[in-house]
This record gives C-alpha cells, structure tokens and sequence, in this order.
C-alpha cells in the first residue's frame, strides 16, 4: 500500500474530522498489514505533514494556529505522541487525542473556508 493511496483515503474519508478520527481511519487502512505501532505513527506523521504542506490542513490549540514550519508543527505532535501507546490511549476511543494531543485540526476547503476540528 502506497504512501499515495493512504494519503488519497484519508483526505476523503476524515475530511472536516479531529486528528483522532484521521488515525483511526489510517489504522483501518493498514489493519491489513499488520504495521507496528511505530511504523502507523510514522505514517501518520508523513499523511498529515503532507496534508498541512499541500493546503489542506492547520494544527490549532486553543483556536489559534500553531507557529513555525511544518516539520516543527509536526515535532510538537511526535514529542507529545506516547512512547508505549495503550489500547485505550490511540485507538478505540482515541483518549490521548482528546486530553493530550498538543494540538487539533483545522481543515481548509478548496475555496479557503476553515472546518475546525
């Protein structure tokens, strides 16, 4: 499964959602291949840098964008990331993005409108 395909699947179906539901449909996507939990959150981290660099996407804490590059946005997310994620943390109910997730998401529409997440 392509880096590509992910990123094409992810735009369409968590679209206007928080940044928990866009890891819990990257993890229905790679279910199949059985990927570690680290090798899922490099592959989130490269689906949402890409979604931030080509337009789609913001990080925002406390209805303010978050400052810096792209790369050091998503730093903020990977130093926050658990280092030994529980079940209950990442996946079902995706608690960590709810409580301790440095940041939400604010979606961009093709003609700029904000979707906040």
């Amino acid at each position: 499964m392509s880096i590509d395909f992910l990123y094409s699947a992810i735009l369409r179906s968590s679209f206007g959602l928080s940044m928990g539901a866009i890891w819990q449909h990257l993890s229905v996507e790679l279910s199949s291949l059985k990927a570690s939990d680290e090798e899922k959150a490099d592959i989130f981290f490269e689906v949402l840098k890409r979604l931030m660099l080509e337009g789609h996407l913001r990080l925002a804490l406390d209805g303010k964008y978050l400052s810096g590059s792209v790369s050091e946005q998503i730093d903020i997310i990977k130093l926050a990331w658990p280092s030994c994620p529980a079940e209950d943390e990442l996946d079902g109910f995706g608690f960590w993005f709810l409580t301790a997730a440095p940041a939400g998401v604010v979606w961009v529409t093709p003609d700029g409108e904000e979707v906040w997440a």
